[in-house]
Order: structure tokens, then C-alpha cells, then sequence
């Protein structure tokens, strides 16, 4: 019987059922039939998997060959992830918190100042920006994990549309922030397992006008970075909220964001939901160009995410599975078969029915 363990409870001798795929790149690392043992475990935890699917057996198989890929790195190492989510949780903190958090202010937007300079650091150094979205397990660190992917992507796409290193500063900011008004919302609405009610999404919808007043009140930023905050869920055609604002009426901080946001919102695991799979994502925001969003904006996005890197495990329409050995075209990639060896170009002529339907993971999500 198979059953899905967290690393903390794994334990020498467990086996895998199923091959181990990266945290951060989805890329094979062991084999299914592995037996555990504190180095494998180690490679499990360095390589940002969630949880292990190992069968209860009393039996001791010979362990596989561990795949000889080669190094996996993060986008973000530890260390500036690590920096950025205790920078977010300090800002969030802030607000509905201790009256002597708040005399924090200052200390608290010159980290993610500092933050912001080392993201952009990063992403300058990458012609990808990959962001990778694991199953988190409780509101918190969902929002804190949420902004940090929102403020990757969005600083991306600013770099992608040309924007000056103000800009960018002001942009990344605004993206580590822009759900701060969430933490004025009743937790047990945010964190509700199931589709919220017509008052609660009147409630939701605050967030943003309740951001925005926060950072009024306690004089953080200016009004450009404040603006960028209120302005996320406005919309290009002036369907959106809070003041139903439109086209140049946007600030390119809103603009960028709000596509980030729902990417990320959408592929993300939630309580309620599974995630959707990045191809769906992207038609989604394709769809709502010229509604939703901007095309300059959107076609950055493209230009800059990789949607199915090299050596990742895909499971097609058919319920096959393989790895991606091609993404020259990065909606169709070619895909080696697992069980079969051959190869599929998702762009042939033959295959033009067969569509991805989900990046397989240690989890595999249903």
C-alpha cells in the first residue's frame, strides 16, 4: 500500500513507489523502488520535496541507480528565500498585530528593500524565470509563499517590458506586498475550504482598498507604491476593483502584478481546488488579453517562464507518462515515453490531440 509521508516522517528502509521529482525544477531524482537511507532522505530535503509516496512493507528490496542528473539549483538558494519570507512575514506582521510591531516599519521595508536588489540580481543572471509552486499546508505560509512568487514573476516581466531599476525596486515591493490588506480579513474566510459566498467575496474584495489605507495610514512608501498595491485587481477594459480604473489609468506595477498573481493563484495547490496545469494557466491569461490584461505584459510573461524545463515528468491525455527532452517550442515539447522509450513531438501532426494535463510530482496530485 502506498502511502504519502512528509520528510520528517520518513524512515530508514521505507521504499518509493513512485520516481522522486524536483521541488524547484520537477526533474527526476530517484527512481521508484528506492530504499531510504539518511543520504537519500538528505537529497530529498536539499532538493525541496514535500512529501514521499513509500510502501508499508516488512521487505527489504535492492535499491535502483539514483538518476545521475546533474546538479539541481533553485532559482532562489535557500538563504535568499529563507531572507525574503522572514522579510515578508515582518511587513505582514505589521499589520492587526502588537502596537510595538509596529514601530518596525522602517526596519521592516529595508529588508524587503534589500530583498528586491538581490531578486533582481538573480533574475538578471537567468534567461528563465522559473517559479515553482509547492503544496502549502496552512494560510500563512501560503501568503507568505505566495508573494515571494508573485514578486519573482513580477520583477521577470519588469525586466522583460524594459522597466528602469526604480521601477523595478517599486514593482518588487509592491509584489511582496500586494495581499497585505488580506491580513485585515477574517482568517477564517481566507482560509475557507470551499468556494466563498457572495458576502465573503465582498469581503475579500476589501483587500486592496485595505492595503492601500494601511500603508496610508502608517506613511509606508509613497503614493506611486501605494497606487500599485490598491490598483492589482483593476482590469485593462474597467471590470475590475476597487475603483474599476482602465487602460494607461493602471499603473505598470498593477499591471505586472495582476498578471503574476493570477498565474500563481491558479497553479497553486489549495484546500478547495488542485492546481491547474501551466498550459491551461496560460490560455487563461491569454484569454483575458485586452480584458483582463495587458498584451505587452503577457508576452513578456511568455518570453520569461519556462513551462516545462528539460528532464521534466509529464503526464499526457492519453494517461501515459514521459520526460520532456525538447522545449524549443514551449507549449509542445518533445517527450520521451517512460514505459516505451519513443519519442512524441507534441507538435506532429499525429499527435496534435495529445495535451500535457499535469507536471508530475511526489505528490501526484490528483
Amino acid at each position: 500500500m502506498t502511502k504519502y509521508l512528509p520528510l520528517a516522517e520518513l524512515k530508514d528502509g521505507m521504499v518509493t513507489t513512485d520516481p522522486i521529482l524536483s521541488g524547484y525544477t520537477n526533474s527526476p531524482i530517484i527512481s521508484k523502488r528506492i530504499v531510504l537511507n539518511a543520504r537519500v532522505i538528505d537529497l530529498l530535503k536539499k532538493h525541496g520535496v514535500i512529501t514521499v509516496p513509500v510502501e508499508i512493507s516488512d521487505e527489504q528490496p535492492e535499491p535502483d541507480e539514483i538518476l545521475n542528473l546533474p546538479e539541481i539549483r533553485p532559482i532562489l538558494d535557500e538563504t535568499v528565500k529563507k531572507e525574503a519570507l522572514d522579510g515578508i512575514r515582518n511587513i505582514f506582521d505589521m499589520v492587526g498585530g502588537a502596537e510595538e510591531r509596529k514601530t518596525t516599519a522602517y526596519q521592516a521595508i529595508k529588508q524587503l528593500d534589500d530583498i528586491v536588489e538581490q531578486l533582481v540580481d538573480t533574475l538578471n543572471a537567468e534567461t528563465k524565470a522559473i517559479v515553482r509552486i509547492t503544496d502549502l499546508k496552512s494560510y500563512d505560509e501560503y501568503t507568505y509563499h505566495h508573494s515571494l512568487s508573485v514578486a519573482v514573476l513580477s520583477i521577470a516581466i519588469g525586466l522583460g517590458v524594459g522597466l528602469s531599476d526604480g521601477e523595478i525596486k517599486i514593482l518588487g515591493r509592491c509584489a511582496m506586498m500586494h495581499d497585505i490588506g488580506k491580513m485585515l480579513v477574517p482568517i477564517d474566510i481566507i482560509n475557507k475550504p470551499a468556494k466563498l459566498n457572495n458576502a465573503e467575496f465582498v469581503m475579500v474584495k476589501k483587500h486592496s482598498l485595505d492595503g492601500y489605507n494601511y500603508l496610508c495610514k502608517e506613511n509606508i512608501g509613497d503614493e506611486v507604491f501605494r497606487r500599485g498595491v490598491l490598483c492589482h485587481h483593476e482590469k485593462i477594459d474597467g471590470t475590475g476593483y476597487p475603483n474599476g480604473l482602465k487602460g494607461d489609468m493602471l499603473p505598470i506595477a498593477s499591471r505586472i502584478i495582476s498578471v503574476a498573481d493570477v498565474y500563481d493563484a491558479v497553479t497553486s495547490f489549495r484546500p478547495y481546488r488542485s492546481p491547474m496545469p501551466p498550459a491551461e494557466a496560460l490560455e487563461l491569461i491569454m484569454s483575458e488579453v485586452g480584458r483582463s490584461f495587458d498584451y505587452d505584459i503577457v508576452k513578456a510573461f511568455v518570453d520569461k517562464l519556462e513551462f516545462y524545463p528539460i528532464n521534466c515528468c509529464v503526464e499526457l491525455s492519453n494517461k501515459k507518462r514521459g520526460v520532456v527532452t525538447d522545449n524549443t517550442n514551449s507549449m509542445r515539447p518533445v517527450v520521451r515515453m517512460l514505459e516505451s522509450g519513443e519519442t512524441v513531438d507534441l507538435m506532429g501532426i499525429k499527435n496534435l490531440s495529445l495535451v500535457i494535463t499535469r507536471v508530475l510530482d511526489g505528490r501526484r496530485l490528483k
